[in-house]
């Protein structure tokens, strides 16, 4: 039976029901995933996989849309800018998120202040090989002839800036030696070329573009620069093994919304995607890429894209690296 004292406490709760039942469930409509490289690439394949796995755990379309251009700050300033609402995710990268801001000047967004972070996806170590013809086959075999021909040892990479070009910069810095570092205008494509020939001495890349290389004896593989040996090339030492933990640094993929997007709704996408990468088939799809699964949610990898982009950009003024 109710009693005068039951209907005063429904009284005072009644204004802040409708606010619960009012609230719209997430999503509502198909969310728009902003892919900020072109079809075919890394980025493309881990975007479409996210999205794929994100539509079918939260029941709606989430559709996948390349906008490419500016080394992808166009689709990143697209999503900073955007609704804060959830309704378009940005696949964002180590270069969009962590390098490129200190590279360029005039940056269209801040890479921190202007997104909520979801997830890290996966993260990519670099592969540190040279032509046979260096005479080296080692990394202390490497540091000993840079240390003797300062500034002699050519390494190249696919662009000022670039993941290749950064990691050889780390490297000098670690080893404490001077290479002639070449930067190829038109990309990766035309690094192989050279190196293939010992036009160029060595060079960082992806392991997975590297390994055929590799295998076929036209390229030696001596470290990978990340936390832990690579599956494709489990004899290959990371750089802490041989003495160079500076010089370890990681590629990488993640979720972004724009800053200001209900926390409740990061929490849902961040749950979703990490639950997805945690999954057996999704895991070894990352890794047939040559990537590492991370499954990184909203808080671990906020923190992780800040240490990163404070990191890179001490290394990249260190260097006065600037494209103008």
């Amino acid at each position: 039976m109710l009693t005068r004292r039951h209907l005063v406490v429904a009284a005072a709760l009644a204004p802040a029901l409708p606010v619960f039942a009012q609230a719209p469930a997430y999503p509502s409509r198909p969310v728009r995933a902003i892919i900020p490289f072109a079809p075919g690439a890394a980025t493309d394949i881990l975007s479409r996989l996210m999205a794929e796995q994100l539509g079918a755990a939260l029941g709606q379309p989430f559709v996948a849309e390349n906008r490419t251009g500016a080394n992808g700050a166009i689709a990143a300033e697209l999503v900073a800018r955007g609704p804060k609402d959830g309704s378009m995710i940005l696949t964002g990268t180590f270069s969009t998120h962590a390098t490129n801001p200190h590279i360029y000047p005039r940056f269209p967004y801040d890479p921190v202040a202007d997104f909520a972070p979801v997830v890290l996806i996966a993260t990519v170590p670099q592969l540190l090989v040279v032509h046979p013809g260096l005479g080296v086959s080692s990394v202390a075999e490497l540091r000993a002839a840079a240390a003797a021909r300062p500034g002699q040892i050519i390494a190249a990479s696919g662009g000022t800036g670039s993941s290749q070009h950064l990691s050889a910069v780390l490297f000098e810095r670690a080893a404490g030696v001077k290479l002639e570092i070449v930067n190829y205008a038109r990309g990766f494509a035309q690094v192989l070329p050279d190196l293939l020939e010992n036009r160029v001495n060595l060079t960082f890349g992806d392991p997975l573009a590297l390994l055929p290389l590799v295998r076929e004896g036209k390229l030696r593989a001596l470290a990978v620069t990340g936390r832990e040996r690579s599956h494709l090339l489990p004899d290959t030492p990371t750089m802490a093994e041989v003495g160079l933990p500076d010089a370890t640094s990681l590629t990488w993929y993640g979720l972004f919304v724009a800053a200001g997007t209900d926390p409740a709704i990061v929490a849902k996408l961040g749950d979703a995607a990490v639950a997805a990468i945690r999954r057996p088939e999704v895991a070894e799809r990352i890794r047939s890429l040559g990537a590492i699964p991370a499954g990184l949610g909203p808080a671990e990898f906020g923190a992780f894209q800040r240490a990163e982009h404070q990191r890179w950009g001490e290394v990249i003024r260190a260097a006065g690296i600037r494209v103008e």
